[in-house]
């Protein structure tokens, strides 16, 4: 189609051509995510100050509680998602086509894989601190 016979104005041809095709979402999103990681990025640095110097059984009786171990699960769940957003961002700016979509597949498996392992060595945690105290 030419420029000629296109009838639409610029916003509606610009729609969607960015390198995520949804950008309002993925923008959002990223701030979202951003303004709930101030916090418990705080709180994550304000712990591990505090268990400085502690030995290995004093720090995994501190994550198998659960009032520890739900923020920092939140925590890994937040920082992955961010992550995967922030890489998408930059493969969409530096690839094209079949690379693209290849890159958005890696990073969105590799960011859950490792989502997947530290919530999974959290849970691991909690389940060996349970059945230790009973």
């Amino acid at each position: 189609m030419s420029r000629l016979s296109d009838m639409r104005t610029p916003l509606a041809r610009a729609k969607g051509l960015g390198g995520l095709q949804d950008g309002a979402e993925h923008w959002t999103a990223e701030r979202v995510s951003a303004l709930l990681l101030g916090p418990l990025s705080i709180w994550g640095v304000a712990q591990i100050l505090r268990l400085a110097g502690r030995d290995r059984d004093a720090i995994l009786a501190w994550a198998g509680r659960v009032q520890n171990a739900a923020p920092l699960g939140l925590l890994i769940a937040l920082t992955g998602r961010h992550a995967q957003l922030g890489l998408e961002v930059i493969a969409s700016d530096y690839s094209r086509g079949w690379r693209r979509v290849w890159l958005r597949l890696v990073i969105r498996l590799s960011t859950l894989l490792f989502v997947a392992l530290g919530c999974a060595s959290l849970a691991r945690i909690l389940m060996t601190r349970t059945t230790e105290a009973k």
